[in-house]
């Protein structure tokens, strides 16, 4: 890559100027032709891979897949990643997670193949708008009929409107309750509530069951659905919301997958070229990254630290900030856990994990460990300069 990042001094120096020009620095970066070349192929041939086979025999792809998760090393051992991948994260027994290395694990959970998108009706919030369309509509008809009839001020008008509110609430929560086992536009029309909710919601009442059906199922893709040819934006608005034409397919076709994969492989390979110049800042980036989402998973402590120490970027950043000795990693594990805590706490009063999350608190672990990192650098180069000396001093033999 041809992209050559400004590193002005080393250890702490360095990482000021780092984040000072970041923003310049990545951008240039991101302008990379040969960078570029390779996330326009990703993206435009990601979603036709249907299994690890197809991945892993696909070189630039896999390139690609590997370096969003620091693996890049690994492209040559397709048999071991086709494995991984085969047997995802699930079982204690599956080979990510037998390698003890969380990078596996990460690409092992990223790349689910056996799985497909669930109907939008079964995602998250799903009918949160057309619900505030309904209750907003079913309103507006209301005062209106009061209107009309003279009753907008009346305790008549009152009760309605008590009872109203109830009949909405009872909606809203049946829709709740139903909608996440409707899969398709013939389930959503036999059932009562929802289709009645949803077609106030849209203002289609008394609209034909079997015109509505014929509208969803062929949704808006096309000039030829017929939301579209008739002219109704309503119709439209509809077919969009629930999109029941949209076909089942490996989250790898979703576009948000390709997006979610070249960010992180933009991410990484940034990181490489710091390293390049600078091994140091490349581990103190990737702790950057890494730590804010490993520190707010829902994980034990316990759990995210046997992470840390899975994970070699973070694992060198902790025992460099932490003082721990060259032979720490030869010791029990539960032990190098229980020591990383008690350490973690008297040096940066950090008690929970969570707390490494904070900007502050990442800061002070990420300065500590380029400071700790240059005295090391110091007194391994005072050695070696008073072992040189020593040497130097010693007679030549005479023979």
């Amino acid at each position: 890559m041809s992209f050559q990042p400004t590193i002005v001094g080393s250890g702490l120096l360095g990482w000021q100027f780092l984040r000072s020009t970041m923003d310049t620095q990545v951008k240039a970066f991101n302008s990379s032709t040969t960078l570029n070349r390779d996330i326009d192929y990703f993206k435009e041939n990601i979603g036709k891979v249907e299994s690890p086979e197809d991945l892993v025999n696909d070189r630039r792809l896999l390139s690609v897949a590997l370096s969003a998760f620091g693996l890049e090393d690994q492209i040559d051992s397709k048999f071991m990643i086709k494995k991984v991948l085969e047997e995802g994260a699930e079982d204690d027994n599956a080979l990510a997670n037998k390698l003890n290395d969380s990078r596996y694990v990460a690409l092992a959970n990223a790349f689910t193949f056996e799985k497909v998108l669930e109907p939008k009706t079964q995602e998250a919030g799903f009918g949160e708008d057309l619900l505030k369309k309904y209750e907003a509509n079913v309103l507006e008809n209301m005062e209106a009929g009061l209107a009309e009839s003279g009753d907008t001020n009346t305790s008549y008008g009152d009760a309605i409107r008590t009872q109203v509110a109830l009949n909405i609430e009872r909606d809203t929560a049946d829709f709740k309750a139903a909608i996440g086992s409707v899969t398709s536009a013939q389930d959503l029309i036999a059932n009562p509530t929802l289709y009645r909710v949803t077609m106030v919601a849209f203002d289609l009442e008394g609209k034909s069951p079997a015109l509505m059906q014929r509208v969803l199922e062929q949704g808006t893709d096309d000039a030829t659905d017929l939301a579209n040819v008739l002219g109704d934006q309503r119709m439209v608005d509809m077919a969009k919301t629930f999109e029941f034409n949209r076909q089942p397919v490996s989250p790898l076709a979703d576009p948000a997958f390709a997006d979610e994969i070249i960010s992180d492989f933009r991410n990484h390979e940034f990181e490489v070229a710091v390293g390049n110049v600078d091994n140091t800042l490349r581990t103190a980036l990737n702790y950057e990254r890494a730590m804010p989402n490993l520190a707010t998973s829902e994980a034990s402590d316990n759990t995210k630290w046997y992470q840390v120490l899975g994970t070699t970027s973070l694992r060198r950043v902790f025992e460099a900030a932490l003082g721990l000795p060259s032979g720490f990693s030869q010791i029990d594990l539960d032990k190098q856990v229980e020591t990383m805590k008690e350490k973690t706490e008297s040096r940066f009063g950090i008690k929970d994990f969570s707390e490494l999350a904070e900007p502050e608190n990442m800061n002070r672990v990420i300065e500590t460990y380029l400071m700790m990192n240059q005295v090391r650098e110091f007194q391994a180069a005072n050695t070696s300069s008073v072992a040189l000396t020593l040497l130097q001093q010693i007679p030549s033999p005479s023979y």
